[in-house]
């Protein structure tokens, strides 16, 4: 009897220190992924601030200050150096540049100018091909005002958006980016010129939403999940 009982002991011991064991390696596990979903979410590139310029009178909204940003949107790195600007990305793939993390002040109306160099082919959706959540819904290509491109000419999309939250003001905001380079004309570009108000702060995301990534998930991948390429973050900050 004595031993059946050291051996249930033993037995026991041994089951208490493989759950210890396990324990241990699940708390490893939850840090380690923990800690690779944090670095992950930091923004690889510096911050671009808006310039606020004056003051504007906005139907609907008042006065509010008037905001400023540029940016350019290549389809490699090469065509960036090309055309002078400043191109320190590993991949060869298209991107916004010179950043990704838009910094703009709340309340404020923000004029955002595009260059736009890239080709494309074709929106997986027609709904992205409209512009959306701009002052009037629309905006100016090479000074025409235009509300919708054609599905098949869209190289890249701005579209800008939150995760739906009751603590802070939504924000969409979808712009479509027209071909620049149907014939394949080195360094041509057109200029692509959009509004739109902010409310409150907030913190927010953009992504393209034409399919210019890799094979996996409908073209979904690769670059365009990368901050940096097709994706950033948008800060709405009390200035």
């Amino acid at each position: 009897m004595n031993e059946v009982k050291g051996g249930e002991e033993l037995s026991t011991g041994r089951r208490l220190t493989s759950g210890l064991t396990f324990l241990a390696l699940g708390i490893l596990v939850v840090t380690g992924v923990g800690f690779g979903l944090h670095q992950a979410s930091k923004s690889p590139q510096s911050k671009l601030y808006a310039t606020v310029n004056g003051t504007t009178d906005v139907p609907g909204f008042g006065t509010l200050k008037h905001a400023f940003i540029s940016e350019s949107v290549w389809p490699d790195v090469q065509t960036a150096v090309d055309n002078g600007a400043k191109a320190d990305r590993r991949h060869p793939w298209p991107f916004y540049g010179p950043a990704s993390h838009f910094v703009l002040p709340a309340h404020a109306l923000v004029t955002v100018t595009l260059k736009v160099y890239d080709g494309g082919e074709k929106l997986n959706h027609n709904y992205f091909a409209k512009v959306i959540g701009t002052v009037g819904n629309t905006m100016t290509v090479d000074g025409k005002v235009v509300d919708a491109l054609a599905p098949d000419g869209v190289q890249h999309t701005f579209t800008l958006h939150g995760i739906p939250t009751s603590t802070q003001d939504p924000l969409f905001v979808n712009v479509p980016l027209p071909v620049a380079d149907p014939d394949n004309k080195p360094g041509s570009f057109h200029t692509v010129t959009f509004s739109f108000v902010t409310q409150g702060v907030g913190e927010y995301v953009w992504n393209c939403e034409y399919p210019c990534g890799d094979g996996t998930y409908a073209k979904f991948g690769a670059v365009m999940g990368a901050q940096g390429y097709m994706s950033g973050k948008v800060s709405v900050v009390n200035v």
